[in-house]
């Protein structure tokens, strides 16, 4: 009699995906939805280079420019009409914060530990998966970012800066 075979728990599940061309990866646990979607809506104080707010599920789900989270040149801007791919991830798997980061494509599910964290870095480990090296991703530290980034880039178009430059 062979031995039970047994799953992977989600937190060993890395979902692999691109962005810029570079290979990021984050716990399969912290991957609410992968969503294709259009039309990423401006908020009136935050440069629409830095992000907007998408419909997910009725809710508005805050959207971050994944460079200025992953580092890296920034995505090419897409027609309001073009479909573009997102991850809504979160800071928790039982339900946190949310976040809808674009990117250019899932690449797949591999078996792998997460990264530990390191201080505030969001990228904790450069690691070999699927054939090349992949930057995995603290997504705790990748929402917490993602809220400092709205609130600095917020904060001065509150004192009546305009909100886009001109």
């Amino acid at each position: 009699m062979s031995a039970p075979v047994s799953m992977p728990r989600l937190s060993q599940r890395l979902m692999i995906f691109e962005v810029s061309g570079n290979p990021f990866a984050l716990p399969i646990s912290e991957v609410l939805e992968v969503v294709e979607q259009s039309g990423v809506r401006c908020v009136p104080t935050l440069p629409r280079e830095t992000g907007g707010v998408m419909n997910w599920h009725g809710e508005a789900l805050p959207v971050i420019a994944s460079h200025l989270l992953l580092g890296g040149e920034p995505m090419a801007q897409r027609a309001d009409d073009e479909v573009q791919p997102f991850l809504v991830v979160t800071d928790r798997p039982d339900g946190g914060r949310q976040l809808g980061l674009p990117i250019d494509s899932v690449c797949g599910l591999v078996d792998g530990e997460a990264g530990r964290p390191h201080g505030d870095d969001i990228v904790v480990e450069r690691r070999p998966l699927d054939g090349r090296v992949v930057s995995i991703v603290n997504p705790v530290r990748l929402v917490a970012t993602a809220e400092e980034v709205i609130e600095s880039r917020t904060s001065g178009q509150m004192s009546g800066a305009a909100p886009y430059p001109s």
